[in-house]
C-alpha cells in the first residue's frame, strides 16, 4: 500500500507542479511582453520628442545668430555715425574758431574809422552757434559711443548663448541620451524569456514525470513498492496460526 499511495501523490504533485510551472510561465510571457511593448513605445517617444527638441533648439540657434548679426550690423552703423558725429562736432568747432576769429578781424580801425563794424556781431553770433553746435555733436558722439559698447556686448551675448545651445543640439542629437539606447534592453530581454524558457521546461518534464508515474503505478496496482521491505517486517507464522518458534542452539 505504501507503494500505491506514494506513487499516486507524487504523480499528483508532479502534475499540479507542472500546471502550476506553465500558468506562471504564461503569466509571466504576457506580463514581459507589454512590459517591453510599453518601453519600446515609450523609448520611441523618447527618441521622437529628443528629435523635435533638437530641432526646435536648432531653430533657436539660428535665430540668435542671425539677431546676432543683426547687432554687428547694428554697432558697425553706430560707429559710422560716432565717428560722422565726431568729425563734424570737430569741424564745427574749428569753424566757430574761424568765425570768432574773423570777427575780431573786424574790428580793424582805418583812419579811425571801422568798416567792418557792422558784421563783427554777425560772425560772433555765427561763433557761438557753431561752437553750441560742436557741443551738441560731441554729446551725440558720446551717446553713440555709449550704445555701440552696449550694443556690442549684447552681440557677444548673443553669440555665446549660440554657442551654448548648438553645444547642447549636438549633446542632445545623440541616441539613447533620453531614456534607453536601441540595444540597452536586448539582454535584459535574453534573460527574462530565458527564464521563463526554463520554467516552462520544468513544467513540462514535471508533467511527463507526472504522467509516467501515474502509469507505473495502474501498471503495479496494489503491490508494494518496495516488496522485501515488508517482507523483513512481519515474521513467518506455523500452520495454527501463532508465530514459529526458532530453534533453540545446544550448548557443547
Amino acid at each position: 500500500m505504501i507503494g500505491y499511495r506514494l506513487l499516486r501523490t507524487a504523480a499528483l504533485a508532479l502534475v499540479l507542479y507542472g500546471i502550476l510551472g506553465l500558468a506562471i510561465a504564461a503569466a509571466m510571457l504576457v506580463v514581459g511582453v507589454a512590459t517591453f511593448g510599453q518601453i519600446a513605445t515609450f523609448q520611441k517617444t523618447l527618441d521622437d520628442e529628443r528629435s523635435s527638441l533638437v530641432q526646435s533648439i536648432r531653430t533657436v540657434s539660428g535665430t540668435v545668430r542671425d539677431t546676432a548679426s543683426s547687432t554687428g550690423d547694428f554697432q558697425r552703423s553706430i560707429d559710422g555715425a560716432r565717428l560722422s558725429a565726431d568729425r563734424a562736432s570737430t569741424l564745427a568747432n574749428s569753424t566757430a574758431g574761424t568765425f570768432r576769429s574773423l570777427s575780431e578781424a573786424t574790428n580793424v580801425s582805418i583812419f579811425g574809422a571801422q568798416p567792418f563794424a557792422t558784421i563783427a556781431p554777425q560772425f560772433a553770433e555765427a561763433a557761438d552757434q557753431l561752437q553750441q553746435l560742436a557741443i551738441s555733436l560731441g554729446q551725440t558722439r558720446d551717446t553713440l559711443s555709449q550704445n555701440g559698447t552696449d550694443v556690442s556686448r549684447v552681440g557677444n551675448d548673443l553669440n555665446q548663448l549660440q554657442g551654448e545651445l548648438d553645444a547642447v543640439a549636438s549633446s542632445l542629437s545623440q541616441p539613447g541620451v533620453l531614456g534607453f539606447g536601441t540595444q540597452t534592453l536586448v539582454p535584459f530581454e535574453v534573460a527574462f524569456f530565458g527564464m521563463c524558457l526554463l520554467v516552462i521546461l520544468q513544467s513540462a518534464f514535471s508533467l511527463l514525470a507526472g504522467v509516467l508515474l501515474f502509469r507505473m503505478q495502474r501498471a503495479l496496482g496494489s503491490e508494494s513498492l518496495f516488496p522485501h521491505l515488508e517482507r523483513r517486517g512481519s515474521l513467518p507464522e506455523a500452520a495454527d496460526g501463532e508465530p514459529e518458534r526458532l530453534p533453540a542452539v545446544r550448548s557443547t
